[in-house]
């Protein structure tokens, strides 16, 4: 009997031996390479490459600081939650941390995957984020993450062709002609620019040309009508405004800020207003301005739009946050030759609000992590002492407040984060964005106003209730402003 147990003993050791090879003989000695480089060590992942050296950067430096180990894993972005929930159920190389955008955050949180945060070291307040990072990260008032990094949209301007312009306007008052109804003859109107251009300004010239300059930008969404109306481009530039008008990120600053999808942190799905008069006029203005600036949609991809805005083809644009890195590297490829900054604009008119779209990355702790703590601080670590890296690891502002920034332009970026409004947290609302941009695309292809907000509304509202929902109808609000009594320009 001992030697049948003791032939079956062996079976089973050479059958195992066949199915693992050499690693019975590692098993054997104690510790694969594999456990051993994970032994005592915490894990992050994350599925955008984009993000793959500031983590490892920042848990190398990380390491050295404290002697903790943190081994960064990209993984794949398809089921990623789930995936979160397999690996750590498994307990093999499961996650203490995992990058997450705040869409998300509910489904994370309901699963038991995104813990509270405990905030050892003191940092989740706006003394070190931007509050809507804050307000990203938030559900239910209980913060589930750190503010790594943000995208958003902002309007550019060409400050220098911005300049051109005063200064062309002056040699014109000066000589007694004017643009108005752009009637003067273009031989005329070259020639008083290329004298005026090539008088050198002084110093302190210059200063007052770049006050007056800023003096006439537009204040309003409105306002980049009527400047268009006012003002005549420089040679050479084609349009007023040009962007992409098919990405719902670089539209929904018209109406954003009547657009309610859960309330200021996105994350009640009881708190829904999304049809409502106000909206209604933001779009109609949308819609304008289409018809003003006669834009043609198959030339307004993202990358035209940069490269046209590049090759001063056009005075405003919207962009993503990358802009900085894309316009610095253009001027130091010698692509691009002028001085460029963000207009922060805040009202639609004199009267009505607009809010920008916001994506807020974050780092979460996973909340059936052994290693709560250790995990908090590298993720404080990582979003604040080590955040002034981030946009030159991979071109993503970052949400924690810096106190230097390596361009001006990036402070007015921050700034124009802290008044958007997020991606809603719920399940429900988890496919809003492209509901959001089929809208946006149909008002903007001349589809009617009402029928489209109605849609958007109703559709949002039945993934909610669960069953269909209709709004009361309201009237479309007439758009009485300025530019459309001054005829075409």
């Amino acid at each position: 009997m001992r030697k049948r147990l003791i032939s079956i003993f062996l079976l089973i050791a050479m059958t195992a031996a066949l199915l693992f090879g050499d690693s019975y003989g590692v098993l054997k000695k104690g510790l694969s390479e594999e456990e051993e480089l994970y032994k005592d060590a915490m894990v992050i992942w994350y599925t955008d490459p984009q993000y793959g050296e500031y983590i490892r950067d920042a848990a190398v430096t990380y390491e050295n600081k404290t002697g903790v180990k943190v081994i960064a894993t990209e993984v794949s972005d398809v089921d990623y939650l789930e995936s979160v929930q397999r690996s750590t159920l498994d307990g093999v190389k499961s996650p203490d941390l995992f990058v997450l955008t705040n869409d998300s955050l509910e489904k994370a949180v309901l699963s038991g995957l995104a813990g509270e945060c405990k905030d050892p070291e003191h940092v989740l307040n706006s003394a070190y984020y931007a509050d809507a990072g804050l307000r990203a990260v938030t559900y239910r008032d209980v913060y589930y993450g750190y503010p790594l990094s943000y995208e958003t949209a902002v309007i550019v301007y060409n400050e220098s062709a911005l300049e051109e312009i005063v200064r062309t306007k002056d040699a014109l008052a000066e000589s007694g002609e004017t643009t108005e109804g752009f009637t003067i003859a273009p031989e005329i109107l070259e020639q008083i620019k290329q004298e005026e251009m090539q008088e050198d300004l002084s110093y302190e010239e210059q200063l007052e040309l770049e006050a007056r300059a800023k003096a006439i930008l537009p204040t309003s969404v409105v306002g980049i009508l009527d400047f268009a109306n006012q003002y005549s481009l420089p040679e050479g530039m084609e349009s007023y405004f040009n962007w992409d008008t098919k990405d719902v990120l670089y539209n929904y600053w018209f109406a954003g800020a009547y657009l309610n999808v859960g309330g200021e942190c996105c994350d009640k799905s009881e708190d829904i207003n999304i049809y409502n008069e106000q909206a209604l006029y933001s779009l109609k203005v949308f819609q304008d301005f289409k018809n003003f600036f006669s834009m043609d949609d198959e030339k307004g991809s993202y990358a035209d739009t940069i490269e046209a805005f590049i090759e001063r083809k056009s005075l405003f644009t919207v962009a993503g946050t990358d802009v900085i890195s894309k316009l610095e590297k253009a001027k130091a490829d010698d692509l691009f030759h002028d001085e460029y900054d963000i207009l922060p604009i805040g009202m639609l008119n004199s009267s009505l609000n607009c809010r920008g779209l916001s994506v807020t990355t974050m780092v979460c702790v996973n909340g059936l992590s052994e290693n709560k703590g250790a995990a908090e601080s590298f993720a404080a670590f990582m979003t604040t002492e080590y955040a002034p890296n981030l946009y030159a690891r991979c071109s993503k502002m970052t949400a924690a407040h810096l106190k230097e920034y390596p361009y001006p332009q990036m402070e007015t970026i921050e700034s124009c984060y802290e008044k958007t409004v997020s991606l809603p947290k719920m399940v429900e609302t988890g496919n809003y964005y492209i509901l959001a941009e089929m809208c946006f695309s149909n008002i903007w292809d001349g589809e009617d106003v009402n029928k489209e907000l109605k849609q958007l509304s109703e559709t949002v509202l039945r993934n909610y209730y669960g069953k269909d929902f209709e709004n009361v109808p309201i009237e479309t609000p007439e758009v009485t402003e300025s530019y459309n009594q001054v005829g075409e320009n």
